[in-house]
């Protein structure tokens, strides 16, 4: 299943992504700020929770291939708060920069985030779509008669 597939790379690349990003961020910001431990904290907490909800995420996905269904819906509910939070991610990302790319592709970090969002923009909604067509429902409803 390609939805397997989706739900097991994903969130790997989503989770190294958001490390490098956390990396480079805490790098810039230890560098051109007195008050970092703030940022700091937030971007440990976040990265953190990254973490711990990929492991999730792949768990969920492997019991989703072996035809739980109750994975498979756990994982739309993720996958749907996950696209929301993409969302947020790059509208605020968008303010912050006053909706002007030319200091967004500036900044590494932001770079590395944009990419992350995107991706989970992209994923997230094919995710969902192949999770829930006929040859997945018919996999389902077959794993779930044996």
């Amino acid at each position: 299943m390609f939805a397997t597939l989706i739900g097991i790379v994903v969130p790997i690349l989503s989770a190294v992504l958001t490390v490098i990003s956390f990396v480079v961020l805490a790098l810039q910001v230890i560098r051109y700020l007195d008050a970092w431990l703030g940022p700091l904290i937030f971007n440990v907490v976040n990265t953190l929770g990254t973490l711990v909800l990929t492991v999730l995420w792949v768990i969920f996905a492997f019991r989703m291939r072996a035809g739980r269904n109750w994975a498979r819906t756990t994982l739309a509910i993720l996958a749907v708060v996950w696209l929301l939070y993409g969302l947020f991610g790059i509208i605020q990302m968008l303010i912050t920069f006053d909706f002007q790319l030319g200091p967004l592709i500036s900044q590494p970090g932001a770079i590395m985030a944009s990419i992350e969002l995107l991706m989970v923009l992209v994923a997230m909604p094919l995710f969902l779509v192949l999770a829930f067509l006929k040859p997945s429902n018919q996999y389902f409803k077959a794993t779930s008669s044996r």
